[in-house]
């Protein structure tokens, strides 16, 4: 019974923690970014076009997972940009990302969309389209 509850409030505080790092990053939606702290070819990537950047680290097991689909669409939308966060943390100070994997949809230097978590292949292309 105790290992019940112990696992219930666990996972419960699981969920917790993911709604407020979704909520959290949904502040920063319709922000502009300072582009200089990107590298060349990410602030090229952002020149008035609209574009998804992922936010990854290597140590993360669901970036392992979301990482393949990035690249996949990659392949179907030629503006997109992956970014380790354990290079750049100012970035992620930038955009109030407090876990990865998270996915901006950009139209230049402004968030129009950002998403924590994984997410499926036809959901970011089927966003990405949209806006």
């Amino acid at each position: 019974m105790d290992v019940a509850i112990t696992v219930g409030v666990i996972v419960l505080l699981m969920l917790s923690l993911k709604l407020f790092m979704q909520k959290r990053v949904q502040r920063v939606k319709g922000k502009s970014v300072n582009v200089s702290i990107f590298t060349s070819d990410i602030q090229e990537l952002l020149k008035g076009k609209k574009s998804i950047l992922y936010f990854y680290t290597p140590s993360c097991g669901a970036c392992k997972t979301q990482s393949p689909i990035i690249d996949r669409l990659k392949d179907d939308i030629d503006f997109v940009g992956k970014i380790d966060l354990s290079d750049k943390r100012e970035v992620a100070t930038e955009f109030g990302i407090l876990g990865t994997p998270t996915t901006a949809i950009m139209r230049g230097n402004n968030i129009e969309e950002i998403f924590v978590g994984l997410k499926k292949f036809d959901f970011l292309k089927a966003k990405f389209e949209v806006l």
